[in-house]
């Protein structure tokens, strides 16, 4: 057990100190401690301030609520497990039609499993449910390394992560949004790897992040700000080769 975890009276004195923070228009801060259930709650009430309803307020007192007694991370491992079991599912299905195609005198298999190598190319959307990660932590969909979009939808319908692949592997733009669209993270990757500027919101919309990579995908340098537009950190990781 991690002796730096938490204990509920300190998490509830955070949780009492960033709701007056949203109440009171400061925005909210990022690495609070506080579940993604509770910050959710918390950032509708941002996206107001002091003009708030009360019943979002008691929204996050219930939200918070939540995090202490346990019931939202058993919700989340609720619907982690249903996710893990519907790919399996998919999975086994999969390899229920192979066999099945074998058994009737069907072309012979190829080397490897179906999972690891593409055999088209996948320049579409996907939502990220289904694809799957190969042994070599590939992203996968129908059997095939994915080239194309994968995207996450928040429960309002809207998009959060729009990830760009090539081959199973992280190629292009990558982007995050919070729950109301606001940008939360925005940059590129080749094979894998961030390349240039990554650009980080906080909920507020204010730029919470400035990392910049060079073309290997080494740190260059990194900037913070908080929630209230101040830096918190300028550091400078790599200096440009002459």
């Amino acid at each position: 057990m991690r002796r730096d975890r938490p204990t509920d009276d300190q998490l509830t004195r955070v949780f009492a100190t960033v709701l007056k923070e949203v109440l009171s228009g400061q925005g909210l801060r990022n690495h609070t401690g506080l579940d993604m259930e509770t910050d959710d709650a918390l950032w509708e009430i941002a996206k107001y301030g002091p003009g708030a309803p009360p019943e979002l307020v008691d929204a996050a007192r219930a939200a918070f609520a939540g995090q202490l007694d346990g019931s939202n991370a058993r919700r989340w491992q609720a619907e982690l497990q249903r996710k893990f079991e519907a790919s399996r599912q998919r999975t086994a299905e999969r390899d229920s039609r192979l066999r099945a195609t074998e058994a009737r005198g069907g072309a012979e298999p190829p080397a490897k499993p179906p999972r690891a190598t593409p055999t088209s190319v996948r320049a579409v959307r996907v939502n990220g449910d289904q694809t799957y990660l190969d042994e070599y932590g590939r992203t996968c969909c129908e059997g095939e390394l994915f080239t194309g979009e994968v995207e996450d939808l928040a429960d309002n319908g809207r998009t959060v992560l729009l990830g760009t692949y090539s081959s199973g592997i992280e190629h292009g733009r990558q982007q995050e949004w919070w729950p109301d669209g606001t940008k939360r993270a925005d940059g590129v990757t080749v094979m894998g790897a961030a390349v240039g500027e990554w650009r980080y919101w906080h909920a507020n919309g204010r730029l919470s992040e400035l990392v910049i990579f060079d073309e290997r995908g080494r740190e260059m340098s990194r900037k913070r700000w908080n929630a209230m537009g101040e830096v918190t950190m300028d550091h400078v990781t790599r200096r440009p080769s002459s």
